[in-house]
């Protein structure tokens, strides 16, 4: 009598252990990588709040009195975070309007003289709704907690402000020959968020109105394109004046209608 023996099977490993392996291959086939991202100890909105305040704070000074003088620009009383580029615009804005600069004081028959008053930021916000709210323990037992902000709209609005002036005065008699009073200016960055859809942006540092860094078609910007930059004429003023600052949000809306972008 002969007796026949059927092979073995082989081992079939769980579907939960085959699931497992797949995914393990999968991952090492497509493999996984990162990205390292850093940011500046500044934001560039701050950056450009302030050395737009100062451009357009230096555009109003007129140094055409000094034209073909030799002159030394002393930058002693001018302390800002952003220097290299203010005490730069300053000679810049002197050369162009025909200033003839000196490196060393003694070269100089007239010595030029800049302070600056203000130089810095501010911020406002406004929320319409409820902001968030922390309960205290009041009831053994009962944990404390924090109510979230619930907002229907809510607005930040931060602003560069730059307040600078410069005279003269002749070296050799020390007389006052020149000042240029006081130029004092302002910009301004907008956040806008409508029922926590945002942030809408605008301002003067921006060219345009945008949607989370996305441009969106507005009736008109806040800025009108204008601030700083020469006119052909202007009510009649000489050519390359600049044009003056239109009139802050608050000066003709209330906080209600600020809200627009």
């Amino acid at each position: 009598m002969t007796t026949t023996v059927s092979p073995r099977p082989a081992a079939v490993a769980p579907r939960p252990a085959r699931l497992a392996v797949c995914l393990a291959l999968a991952a090492a086939v497509a493999g996984c990588g990162t990205v390292k991202t850093t940011n500046t100890p500044r934001t560039g909105t701050e950056q450009l709040l302030l050395t737009d305040a100062w451009d357009t704070a230096l555009s109003r000074i007129d140094f055409r009195p000094l034209t073909g003088v030799p002159c030394f620009l002393d930058t002693q009383h001018v302390t800002a975070v952003d220097q290299g580029w203010v005490i730069s615009s300053l000679k810049q804005a002197m050369l162009q309007q025909g200033v003839l600069l000196r490196t060393k004081a003694e070269q100089a028959q007239w010595v030029v003289e800049a302070r600056v008053g203000a130089y810095g930021t501010d911020e406002y916000n406004l929320l319409i709704g409820i902001p968030q709210t922390t309960i205290p323990m009041t009831i053994t037992g009962l944990p404390a907690g924090t109510i979230p902000e619930m907002s229907l709209a809510k607005r930040t609005d931060q602003h560069g402000v730059v307040k600078m002036a410069l005279f003269a005065y002749d070296r050799a008699s020390g007389q006052l020959v020149w000042t240029s009073g006081t130029s004092q200016t302002k910009s301004n960055a907008k956040d806008v968020y409508v029922m926590g859809a945002g942030p809408i942006q605008s301002g003067t540092i921006r060219k345009s109105t945008e949607f989370s860094g996305m441009k969106i078609p507005v009736p008109h910007d806040l800025t009108g394109g204008l601030i700083g930059q020469p006119a052909p004429d202007f009510d009649g003023a000489s050519p390359g004046e600049a044009v003056p600052l239109p009139l802050p949000p608050s000066a003709t809306t209330g906080d209600i209608d600020s809200f627009s972008p």
